[in-house]
C-alpha cells in the first residue's frame, strides 16, 4: 500500500471514530429538575462554577436573615422585575466579577444578542467570592444608578477593577458619570441593602456559585457552551414568557 493511500485510509478511520461522540453530544438530552419555590420553572446544572469556601455552611447573620425575609413570595418578580419585550426570551445572568467562568458566559450571551438572537439580556450582581467581589458589585450597581447597568457590567467584566476610589473613578470616567456621587452611592447604606437583597435572591434560588443564568423559565447553573445556550433559548421560545404574575 502506498504511503498516500495509507494516510487517506488512516484519516478516514480517525474521522469515523470521532463522529459518534460528536453526534452523541449534539443529541444529548438535557435533564431538568423542578425549581423549588417557582412553579413552572426548572433547573439545569451542567457547567463550571466558582464557589466561595463557606458557601454551604448554612449559617445566617442577622442581616442575611432580614434580607431573606424581605424577599417577595413570588420570586419570579425579583428575578425579572421588568416585563420582557414581546417575542424575546428574558435572560438574567447572576455574575461575580472575580469568577472567570462569568466573564466567558456573559460575553457569550452578549454576543448572541449582538448577532440578533431574540433575547432580552440583563444582569444581577452576585458577589460571592470575597471583599474584592463585593466592592466591584457596589461600584457596578452605583454606576448603574447613573447609567446603563448592562453596558457597565459587560465593560467591568472584561477588566480588573482597581481597589478603592481609584477603581470607582476609572469606571466613572469611562462611562461619563459623576465620580463623587458614584463613590458615595457605592458606600451607602442603601447599597448595602441592595447587595444583601441580591445575595438573598441567590440563596432562595439555590445558586451555589457563579455563574447562574435564568433563561426564561430555566435556571442554569454553570457556564454552558454556546450551542447548549442556543438549545435552551430555542426550547423557551416554544412557550412565550409574558412576565411574572
Amino acid at each position: 500500500m502506498r504511503r498516500r493511500d495509507a494516510l487517506i485510509i488512516g484519516g478516514a478511520f480517525a474521522v469515523a471514530i470521532a463522529i459518534p461522540p460528536i453526534l452523541r453530544r449534539r443529541a444529548e438530552t438535557l435533564e431538568f429538575t423542578d425549581l423549588p419555590g417557582l412553579p413552572g420553572f426548572r433547573r439545569l446544572e451542567r457547567g463550571d462554577i466558582s464557589t466561595a469556601p463557606d458557601m454551604f455552611t448554612g449559617l445566617r447573620t442577622p442581616e442575611e436573615a432580614e434580607a431573606d425575609a424581605r424577599l417577595p413570595k413570588n420570586l419570579c418578580g425579583a428575578v425579572f422585575p421588568d416585563t420582557p419585550p414581546s417575542g424575546r426570551v428574558p435572560i438574567v445572568a447572576f455574575s461575580d466579577y472575580y469568577c472567570p467562568y462569568c466573564a466567558i458566559l456573559d460575553k457569550r450571551l452578549a454576543d448572541l444578542q449582538e448577532r440578533g438572537a431574540a433575547i432580552d439580556l440583563r444582569f444581577h450582581e452576585l458577589p460571592l467570592l470575597g471583599d474584592r467581589s463585593l466592592w466591584a458589585a457596589r461600584v457596578a450597581l452605583a454606576a448603574g444608578w447613573q447609567g446603563d447597568h448592562r453596558e457597565i457590567h459587560l465593560d467591568m467584566m472584561q477588566r480588573t477593577l482597581r481597589p478603592g476610589i481609584a477603581g470607582a473613578r476609572d469606571v466613572a470616567e469611562r462611562h461619563g458619570l459623576d465620580a463623587d456621587r458614584l463613590m458615595a452611592d457605592a458606600r451607602s447604606d442603601g447599597m448595602t441593602r441592595t447587595i444583601e437583597d441580591a445575595l438573598a435572591l441567590g440563596r432562595a434560588l439555590g445558586i451555589p456559585g457563579t455563574p447562574g443564568v435564568m433563561i426564561g423559565r430555566t435556571l442554569v447553573i454553570g457556564a454552558l457552551p454556546e450551542a447548549t445556550l442556543e438549545q435552551i433559548i430555542s426550547l423557551e421560545q416554544q412557550t412565550a414568557f409574558t412576565g411574572c404574575r
